[in-house]
């Protein structure tokens, strides 16, 4: 039995019989003897409504998976170049790609899970690491975007629509009179510093999970650990059980001789 092929299984399985299977699962690796798989497969978490949705999803439409994916590529290639155009029509797409695969994967759930569910692929398109993870199709929780890199780069409804004429734009056209170039270029070093301190911001966020994921892998560990010990003083406690009852057994039956 291979634990990558039962984990894919279990996250692939309804969600209502992930216990049961992984259970069973189990079980059939502890009788053909391998204790460590059985317990690799029952530490698997079962997922939330709104990750086991997610998990399917990835299963029925992978080419749309793949496509949240290139559009976050293209996102933060369009960013970096400053392409004010290319990420409104990006960033169009992103919200009608998000929109329809929430509606395919949630149907009729709850608002909350529904909105999970689209933070779950906001996150796969911003965030590199988020993606891979919603690709593998093990969710256990719903993911978020990391805030300060979608506000940098993923417009809001109102940012991506037309842009607004400002007031007395118009009429400084009119008498002749140029646009201010030096508060043109401080506009663009002004973007080019909120990009440099989004990035930043977002650097140390991805540090600050990694530390914390690394902190939860090893308590699971140490917790996988115990539990082994726990079994085997069970089974010690059981066997001396055992044997102080054989013990006042032959007691008894000497007394009576």
């Amino acid at each position: 039995m291979d634990f990558e092929a039962v984990a894919d299984e279990l996250y692939a399985a309804r969600r209502e019989e992930f216990t049961r299977l992984r259970e069973e699962r189990a079980a059939r690796a502890r009788a053909d003897g391998d204790r460590d798989l059985a317990e690799r497969i029952h530490q698997l978490r079962k997922p939330t409504s709104s990750a086991a949705l997610v998990n399917h999803l990835v299963r029925s439409r992978p080419d749309d998976i793949e496509g949240l994916h290139r559009l976050g590529d293209a996102l933060r290639d369009a960013h970096t170049d400053l392409a004010g155009d290319r990420l409104r029509e990006l960033s169009r797409q992103r919200h009608d790609l998000v929109r329809e695969l929430t509606q395919a994967a949630a149907g009729r759930v709850s608002e909350a899970v529904s909105r999970e569910v689209t933070e779950t692929l906001d996150a796969a398109v911003a965030d590199p690491e988020s993606a891979r993870a919603v690709r593998r199709g093990r969710l256990v929780f719903a993911l978020r975007p990391p805030d300060a890199f979608a506000g940098a780069w993923l417009p809001t409804a109102q940012q991506a629509g037309p842009a607004q004429r400002k007031p007395g734009k118009g009429k400084r056209r009119e008498r002749g009179e140029q646009p201010d170039s030096r508060k043109g270029a401080d506009t663009a070093r002004q973007r080019r510093q909120r990009l440099k301190q989004a990035r930043e911001a977002a650097a140390q966020a991805r540090s600050a999970r990694d530390t914390a994921r690394k902190e939860l892998r090893a308590a699971e560990r140490e917790e996988a650990k115990a539990r082994k010990r726990t079994a085997e003083a069970k089974q010690a406690l059981a066997a001396a059980d055992r044997e102080v009852a054989d013990a006042e057994q032959r007691v008894t039956e000497l007394g009576s001789e």
